[in-house]
């Protein structure tokens, strides 16, 4: 008797594993069931915020559920990075990450503040990838590296920057070492706030995207001296404007902005969530935005994001 109830009891248990089983596959089939969130961890009105928030209209054309497009702002991305760890995987919610929070930051000083590691999240797919642009206040004269080495050697150089810790922050020390001159560091929540600085001469120098300096250029109240590539820019704003490349430096890469899930997301989500980005990137009028915020179409797949990140990763240990 005893033994039958024991049988019962396992066979019971067995039916509870193969329900729980087939009702989490069945959820992993059915997501998305709710709206999907796609946090920023940058300023809004920033390239990847603009970016963001014009994907985010096809959600219910490719996904059958619509895409709500968030900013959480501070520490140059790493506060809203942290509490992503608070969602569990194949959550509705995913966030956009880039190197410096998973290259520059793990490797400068407070390093150990930082909660959360790479290995945390799964990578998606890429959006885009920019060249930074390093612009002067024009009042300066500075307009290539050379004026630039040669106003630094008596005058004293504020550059801002998009947080402390970040791209733009890492590819000022790189070629202010390169350089041999001081640059201090100026930091703000957000690139268009650091290029405001540069404008009204709070800062002689700024780093951001070409298109979010585009206004200043155009105006000429900024002045391009190089972007951060390894050839010429020559389009109709930045004109023949040198590659920190061609002068033969190595401190630096182009911005990468990457899609984000939770580590253990079930793969057929992952596989969901590319392949609607990729119908979505493919859409008219985002080919025009990229077009206009002169940054480029490059889908990089999940691996080819991992060698992004280690790529990364070794030029700011070698440039540091």
């Amino acid at each position: 008797m005893k033994k039958a109830v024991v049988m019962v009891l396992i066979a019971l248990c067995m039916m509870g594993t193969i329900s729980a089983a087939g009702q989490a596959e069945s959820n992993v089939d059915s997501w998305p069931s709710e709206p999907i969130t796609v946090v920023c961890p940058w300023a809004v009105g920033g390239v990847a915020d603009v970016v963001n928030r014009k994907t985010a209209t096809y959600g219910m054309e490719v996904l059958g559920q619509p895409i709500l497009a968030t900013n959480e702002l501070g520490a140059g991305g790493n506060v809203a990075l942290t509490n992503f760890l608070n969602n569990e995987a194949n959550s509705h919610n995913l966030i956009f990450g880039a190197e410096g929070a998973f290259s520059i930051a793990p490797n400068v000083d407070g390093a150990d503040a930082i909660l959360f590691s790479y290995d945390d999240y799964i990578p998606i797919i890429n959006l885009y990838s920019a060249v930074f642009v390093l612009t002067a206040d024009s009042s300066l004269g500075i307009d290539n590296l050379e004026s630039l080495q040669s106003y630094a050697k008596n005058n004293r150089m504020k550059i801002a920057v998009n947080g402390i810790a970040g791209s733009e922050a890492f590819l000022a020390k790189a070629l202010a070492k390169d350089l041999g001159i001081n640059l201090e560091l100026v930091s703000y929540n957000g690139a268009n706030l650091a290029l405001d600085a540069a404008a009204k001469g709070e800062t002689a120098l700024a780093i951001s995207h070409q298109s979010q300096a585009r206004g200043s250029v155009e105006a000429g109240v900024l002045t391009p001296v190089v972007v951060f590539d390894d050839k010429t820019v020559n389009n109709e704003v930045f004109k023949n404007v040198k590659g920190v490349g061609e002068y033969g430096y190595t401190g630096f890469y182009r911005n990468r902005c990457f899609v984000l899930a939770r580590k253990g997301t079930d793969q057929k989500i992952i596989d969901k969530v590319r392949g609607a980005y990729l119908e979505i990137l493919q859409k008219d009028d985002v080919v025009e935005l990229f077009n206009t915020l002169m940054i480029e179409y490059d889908p990089l797949t999940p691996e080819t994001i991992d060698a992004h990140i280690e790529a990364v990763t070794e030029i700011v240990k070698a440039n540091s």
